[in-house]
């Protein structure tokens, strides 16, 4: 009853200690919109243009609700596929053109009737859904949609009332316009979703999944915990730290493939940016690397642990890196920027790019899983090191000696003989 009674309490502790990090990634939402960095360029050079421009500017300097609009200079972009392409490489989180002649094609449709003018060329807002589902759609497309809405119905209102009252005595001119109902009513804007987050099954793969991954890995932990205790008295040193190190890697190879396995029965895009066959590949070894990263932290813990402590280190690992890849880094406080260096966050990054090709940033990211993976190998070499001398130490105390270069068996002392 006793240890039934610790235990609960320990769980108390780590409930407080671990699960308000969790509760914390998810809370800022509206309150870091100013955080996200987005573009306007006018390539119109007209009313309409400085008009949108200065309105989305405005914006900023009200309360909170708002993104980091920044004007950019139509010069520097070569074309409006350049400002989408600065978008995919992750320059910004959207931009906002005001398209070329916007504002001079609106006018002529008008004068000359054109019953074809598309008054949602005028403006477009480009965005990455698949850079962050969630920050896209719950706070950029929702924010510079509202504010597109009634920038335009603003700009529309004054320039109906405009050219309505220039050609009211001119009935030809009146009658030539409604010929083209779209370009009377005015200029309007459309949504290029340049990285479309298209694939359900992404979720799991992404997320969710590497929860799953962490629970095998700490199997195997555990596991080959209970089915080395009888041998590891009869390994060398070295020999002990090959088991602990290379027997959760060959175990990793079969888990972590028939885990990416589940992708490409339920048909993930796997070809979003390279060939089929290639992107599959890529994702197994990413997988790999992953749990591989996971598990022998977890491995590392058991030098230290004791067996039964194992879970609430388990539920303490899972805490720190759940919290970083559901929301990007900008939508949460500064100090979960530490998501950069998580296994969790780095995965779901390399995914992202093999499943729908956002920015290429694979090789930090294996570079980020091959790091934990070095230090965990560390330090399973440094603590089981540590345990044999302490252990060697505290049996020579009892008049036994030991040789951590040689297998664990007692050698009595010729003065206890």
């Amino acid at each position: 009853m006793r240890e039934v009674l610790i235990i609960i309490m320990m769980l108390v502790v780590l409930m407080w200690a671990a699960l308000p990090l969790y509760w914390g990634s998810l809370a800022p939402g509206l309150s870091h919109a100013p955080n996200f960095k987005t573009w306007v360029v006018d390539f119109d050079g007209g009313p309409l243009g400085a008009f949108v421009a200065e309105s989305i500017i405005n914006s900023t300097k009200i309360g909170n609700r708002h993104l980091d609009w920044e004007v950019k200079p139509a010069s520097q972009f070569s074309s409006i596929q350049d400002v989408a392409n600065q978008v995919v490489a992750e320059k910004a989180w959207a931009a906002v053109t005001i398209n070329p002649g916007a504002s001079s094609t609106l006018y002529i449709a008008r004068a000359y009737g054109d019953y074809t003018y598309d008054q949602t060329k005028a403006v477009t807002l480009y965005v990455e859904q698949a850079r962050s589902e969630n920050a896209v759609g719950q706070l950029i497309a929702p924010i510079a949609t509202e504010l597109l809405d009634k920038t335009l119905r603003d700009f529309n209102a004054r320039d109906i009332a405009a050219y309505i009252r220039a050609i009211r005595t001119h009935p030809d001119a009146v009658e030539t316009s409604l010929e083209s109902p779209s370009a009377l009513a005015g200029a309007w804007w459309k949504t290029v979703n340049l990285r479309p987050w298209n694939a359900a099954v992404a979720s799991p793969m992404t997320i969710i999944g590497q929860i799953y991954l962490t629970l095998f890995a700490f199997i195997i932990t555990v596991t080959s915990h209970r089915a080395r205790q009888k041998l590891e008295s009869l390994l060398t040193y070295k020999s002990l730290v090959a088991l602990r190190i290379g027997l959760p890697l060959a175990a990793y190879i079969p888990l972590s493939t028939s885990y990416a396995m589940l992708g490409l029965f339920f048909r993930a895009p796997f070809d979003a940016k390279f060939h089929s066959g290639g992107g599959f590949f890529i994702y197994v070894a990413y997988t790999y690397m992953d749990i591989c990263a996971l598990g022998l932290v977890c491995e590392a813990a058991m030098s230290i642990l004791r067996p039964d402590h194992m879970t609430l280190f388990l539920v303490s690992w899972l805490v720190v890196n759940i919290s970083t890849p559901i929301e990007p880094p900008e939508m949460q406080s500064r100090w979960y920027r530490y998501a950069y260096g998580m296994p969790f966050y780095n995965h779901a990054v390399a995914v992202r790019t093999i499943l729908f090709d956002t920015k290429n940033l694979l090789g930090r990211n294996a570079g980020v899983l091959f790091a934990w993976i070095g230090l965990s190998m560390i330090a399973i070499s440094f603590l089981v090191w540590l345990k044999h001398k302490i252990t060697a130490k505290n049996d020579q105390l009892r008049g036994l000696a030991y040789d951590v270069d040689r297998p664990q068996e007692v050698i009595w002392s010729t003065e206890h003989v």
